[in-house]
């Protein structure tokens, strides 16, 4: 019944939704052209029809037509933004199909913030009447909540927000939560009977917010809910790892929960690889006279070979060649283990200010960043990215803490958050640490902002 209940207002905000468009669309063409019959009858039937097509797949594929109980404005703002911008897009790309050259691009600048104005006015307004009715004590929902003591931030958020429309009719769980709910509902004991309590009062949904566990009673919990009819909604720490990393994947007919601490969005990380794949390629064809100079100057200023190449470890331990051009004297590993004393940075890593190994075309080199231009080589390979966390060697690795481990589950990068921050000035741990960070709220806006960054600390001269 609930979920029927559901669909029908679904459905109700989805017509909303394809009408407020179609009053935008009239408006934006009386506001453009002082009339609303400058269409012929064709046009306007294959354009309104198509904001028809088009504001039902957006809104039900967006999700702007659920009417949220606990969603703040800034998210509803969001969403009619979304719904919007990718409608109006879709509608001018469907005028230059049809070949409506003459109702020009700023009809449809006008639509766009009509439309923005009427649907946020409209879904504020709904919002606001459905809360002033939830705190008048109408359109609320049951909860029998089972939990413990994490279950208590909740319990407060509900007392909170009456206009969330929730009550608690009953409670298990422990004695804390007990005291912190003896106002509010009856506590029940932990081994009540869940199915016969659910024939007895009227509960919506049953909410399990607890630490621990017992798969058996979650399975049996579940079970009861989805043939009572309850909705059944679960809380637990844990979730707090999965942070929207969480799919289920089928092998064959078995369903399985899969987690993981990296990105997962494959579009997005497909259109990264071909950036930097056409990006390496641009720099390595363009950059080449500067190649050759620094090639030269390298070779006039000390002996040995131009580029300096060395195994680092790189997405989840696969090992690899790094190439960079050679800033340092040719014995420069075997100078490393005297210098050992010396190393001015915590961790595995060694790194000191003024390396007697460094040559005078290689402090340059290394001041302004350019030593890392071979680099796109290896991302023209795949082995890299343009921005990641930096590749580093198998021996540092061998001492890395096991959370320290999870910066290799990403390609590693040319440049990151590291690089644009100071580097030697930072703690190895901090490092470590800012490199999850990217990892962790990766997405190609990220990327373009520290590659921006990175062209800044190259014109200033901030490298190491």
């Amino acid at each position: 019944m609930l979920k029927e209940k559901t669909k029908a207002i679904n459905a109700l905000m989805t017509m909303v939704d394809i009408l407020l468009a179609i009053i935008s669309f009239n408006i934006a063409l009386y506001l453009e052209f002082g009339r609303f019959s400058v269409l012929h009858h064709k046009d306007s039937v294959i354009l309104q029809l198509l904001i028809v097509i088009f504001w039902t797949l957006l809104s039900n594929g967006m999700g702007t037509n659920i009417m949220y109980r606990s969603r703040p404005y800034s998210i509803v703002l969001f969403n009619c933004l979304g719904l919007t911008f990718a409608g109006t897009l879709l509608l001018i790309l469907s005028a230059w199909a049809f070949n409506l050259f003459y109702l020009g691009i700023h009809l449809f600048f006008i639509f766009g913030l009509v439309h923005l104005f009427f649907t946020f006015s409209a879904k504020t307004f709904t919002y606001q009447l459905l809360k002033s009715a939830r705190k008048k004590g109408l359109n609320y929902l049951n909860i029998l909540l089972i939990g413990d003591n994490t279950s208590i931030p909740f319990v407060r958020q509900i007392l909170k927000h009456p206009e969330w429309g929730y009550r608690i009719t009953a409670v298990i769980g422990t004695d804390k939560l007990e005291s912190e709910c003896s106002s509010v509902a009856p506590f029940l004991p932990e081994d009540t009977d869940i199915e016969q309590l659910l024939r007895q009062k009227a509960i919506d949904e049953v909410v399990i917010c607890k630490e621990n566990l017992v798969p058996k009673q979650l399975e049996s919990l579940v079970q009861i809910c989805s043939e009572v009819g309850v909705v059944f909604r679960l809380y637990s720490p844990f979730f707090n790892m999965l942070a929207n990393r969480t799919q289920l994947h089928f092998f064959g007919t078995t369903p399985f929960l899969t987690i993981s601490s990296t990105p997962m969005n494959y579009l997005a990380l497909k259109t990264k690889d071909f950036f930097d794949r056409l990006f390496s390629a641009s720099v390595l064809i363009l950059l080449s006279p500067v190649f050759l100079a620094i090639g030269l100057a390298i070779k006039l200023d000390s002996k040995g070979p131009v580029f300096f190449k060395q195994k680092r470890v790189g997405l989840r331990g696969r090992k690899f060649l790094v190439y960079k051009f050679r800033t340092m004297v040719v014995n420069a590993e075997e100078l490393r283990e005297k210098l050992l004393e010396h190393n001015e940075m915590d961790g595995p890593v060694f790194k000191i200010a003024d390396d007697p190994r460094i040559t005078k075309v290689g402090k340059f080199l290394r001041k302004t960043s350019l030593d890392e231009l071979p680099q796109f080589f290896n991302v023209l390979l795949g082995e890299m990215s343009v921005v990641g966390p930096r590749p580093p060697l198998p021996d540092e690795v061998k001492e890395y803490e096991r959370w320290q481990l999870r910066r290799l589950s990403m390609k590693p990068g040319i440049t990151c958050i590291w690089q644009v921050s100071g580097r030697n000035n930072i703690p190895f741990d901090e490092w470590m640490k800012m490199d999850l960070e990217y990892i962790d709220n990766w997405s190609i806006k990220l990327d373009f902002v520290l590659f921006l960054k990175t062209i800044r600390t190259m014109v200033r001269g901030d490298g190491r």
